[in-house]
């Protein structure tokens, strides 16, 4: 099916431009919408929600790579996408105590922590894996809500 649709991609500079893939940022952000629509309409179409937002833990869980990052598509990758996976993963109602994954993406962010403290990542890791380049941006705090 994909093929039959990148034959009439009209422009070959952007290739893939006719096909969408999923992603793990988007994935996190609904499920984070999601939630927090339940917490202020909690009668509104309850089980419908969880539903959804089960799928989408679970899809977020099965696109873990084994090293315990998530491939982040829309910014400097791993540790990114990364960061995505956990909320996303957090928002379902999973945590470190009851998810091998947050505990594996845990891992993996220790593992590439710079002494520091913070985390830098190459813009070329998205085909090299996370490098730990100290002349790259260092993700110093992570957002917290």
């Amino acid at each position: 099916m994909f093929f039959g649709l990148m034959i009439i991609n009209p422009a070959e500079t952007f290739g893939d431009i006719v096909i969408d893939y999923t992603y793990v940022e988007c994935t996190s952000a609904a499920i984070q919408a999601l939630a927090t629509f339940r917490k202020l309409y909690p009668g509104h179409r309850r089980e419908e929600i969880q539903r959804s937002i089960e799928k989408a833990a679970a899809f977020i869980e099965k696109i873990q790579d084994s090293d315990g990052s998530w491939y982040g598509s829309w910014g400097v990758c791993f540790t990114y996408g990364t960061w995505f996976g956990v909320k996303g993963l957090i928002a379902a109602g999973k945590s470190f105590s009851n998810c091998s994954s947050i505990r594996k993406a845990c891992e993996f962010l220790l593992s590439k922590q710079l002494p520091s403290g913070g985390w830098a990542e190459s813009y070329l890791s998205c085909q090299n894996k996370v490098g730990n380049l100290k002349v790259k941006i260092l993700l110093e705090q992570w957002p917290s809500s």
